[in-house]
């Protein structure tokens, strides 16, 4: 299909007159056609003429009596028929979508929520029948236009200049390892130990790992290249979990196992400060014109995400 060919400005130009002259066809006179489109019966004529002069042809037989349409206005009405029909039909569409919202939401999730997030999204599909998702892992600055994303959650001290952010909550991160593991290698005193420990990144990245530490003493960064690394937060906290090592994982994932006496803090007066820390926000794009399948999905995960956090 050559798209080029409706890009043609002298052809947008004469998207109105075409709908003026399928209306004054259909309604078979100029006065009439005017009270329709709330216009003049003089703007309606000139509306047509233009059509004619841009075709260079007549399509209308005039006379002081009638309106007829001859046999090339006949094959140019039919045309512009359907695109009064295709206005009629967009508006259908507004109201379904308002009615019911469908189509496709692109939602970028950072890796320490991706669980949490999927976990929310069957209750969500159920409601909404027609709407579909698709989750995007991101904990890097998002592009919603060049990368077609519709919501992202963001964690950051502040959200981003220019969109639409509700804040969800704080996500903290607690450094913690099973009993057996402590028991069998022991448990370090200061974060500058931890580079004699088997540590578990969170991270898709394989090079050294830093943790930024804070506490009354001081700040203390730590480097260390861990033998298991893992971009799921879940992944990581199942291996904490098996004993292989320290980890460092959010509050909200690893505070249930905390609880259970199957994990325990290690490093209690020392705050881990890291990148992955700060507060929570759901983010998209601003307007006056938000699509309902956005504004639902937005209202669901606020909710939704308060609630567990």
């Amino acid at each position: 299909m050559d798209y080029q060919g409706y890009l043609q400005k002298t052809h947008v130009d004469m998207l109105p007159c075409m709908a003026a002259f399928a209306v004054v066809v259909e309604a078979g006179s100029f006065v009439d056609a005017s009270a329709r489109l709330g216009v003049t019966a003089s703007a309606v004529s000139k509306q047509v003429s233009k059509l004619e002069n841009a075709l260079s042809i007549r399509l209308l037989e005039r006379s002081t009596r009638q309106l007829k349409v001859n046999a090339e206005g006949a094959q140019v009405y039919s045309h512009c028929k359907e695109l009064l029909q295709s206005s009629v039909n967009v508006f259908r569409l507004k109201e379904r979508f308002h009615e019911s919202p469908q189509g496709l939401i692109r939602i970028a999730v950072p890796r320490s929520l991706h669980g949490t997030c999927h976990q929310l999204i069957p209750e969500f599909l159920e409601r909404y029948p027609g709407v579909n998702v698709q989750f995007i892992s991101s904990d890097g600055n998002l592009d919603f236009i060049a990368e077609s994303i519709d919501i992202g959650i963001r964690i950051t001290k502040a959200p981003p200049l220019g969109l639409v952010a509700r804040k969800l909550f704080p996500i903290d991160f607690i450094v913690c390892a099973a009993d057996s593991y402590l028991e069998k290698y022991g448990r370090p005193e200061h974060p500058s130990a931890l580079v004699e420990h088997s540590c578990i990144p969170f991270s898709d990245i394989r090079e050294s790992q830093t943790w930024e530490f804070l506490s009354a003493q001081g700040r203390c960064d730590v480097s260390f290249l861990g033998r298991y690394v893992s971009d799921s937060a879940e992944a990581v906290l199942n291996a904490t979990l098996s004993g292989l090592g320290i980890s460092c994982l959010p509050v909200r994932l690893a505070g249930e196992a905390i609880a259970a006496n199957e994990l325990v803090e290690v490093l209690p007066e020392w705050k881990y400060v890291g990148a992955l820390q700060g507060m929570a926000w759901v983010l998209h794009q601003p307007g006056r014109h938000v699509s309902q399948k956005v504004k639902v999905m937005v209202d669901y995960l606020v909710d939704a995400l308060r609630r567990i956090g």
